[in-house]
């Protein structure tokens, strides 16, 4: 089962993996993303039988930098098995449901919350890139602009030299002349 968020994870995947794509969402970017965003796609994932979700995405690091990044997310099942095998969670008093309702929710709540945070950082990640994009364009196009100022300097001091000199020639065949 794949999950797509995004068009062009969607160009690249559509040949390889065409027949296991469930769901796919577009125009992302123009959408301000919040955490009703990422519960329904968590929803149409969890409509879905799995052992675990892996959630692949672009991790902000800096302005000009981003790595790829794979985030786990196991189902409710597979985290009860984690959870028995680990006996950690009984260590703690807990109120309210049973366990395995708890867990239920703790997986589902653990989904949505990685959905999540891999939207905004790849939204970031996705920002930090074209705002490098557009300081690069607007530095390419202050340099063009400076070469062609230069450019029609040159060219407009040349031809004042030009007419000076006829002038001065003018003038001094004139002088010859007499």
């Amino acid at each position: 089962m794949v999950a797509i968020i995004g068009d062009k994870g969607k160009a690249q995947l559509q040949r390889d993996q065409g027949d296991y794509i469930v769901y796919t969402a577009a125009d992302t970017a123009k959408v301000n993303l919040n955490f009703s965003v990422a519960s329904y796609v968590a929803e149409e994932v969890l409509k879905t039988q799995y052992d675990a979700v892996r959630i692949l995405f672009n991790r902000f690091e800096s302005a000009i930098k981003f790595t790829p990044t794979i985030v786990t997310v196991l189902s409710p099942e597979g985290l009860e098995k984690h959870v028995d095998a680990n006996g950690k969670l009984d260590m703690y008093e807990l109120e309210g449901p049973d366990r395995g309702e708890l867990l239920q929710d703790l997986a589902e709540f653990q989904l949505v919350a990685s959905v999540f945070s891999s939207l905004l950082d790849n939204q970031t990640s996705e920002m930090g890139a074209r705002m490098m994009a557009m300081d690069s364009s607007s530095r390419n196009a202050a340099d063009m602009l400076e070469k062609l100022t230069l450019s029609y300097n040159r060219s407009r001091q040349a031809g004042i030299t030009t007419e000076l000199i006829e002038i001065i020639s003018g003038a001094s065949a004139l002088d010859d002349a007499k």
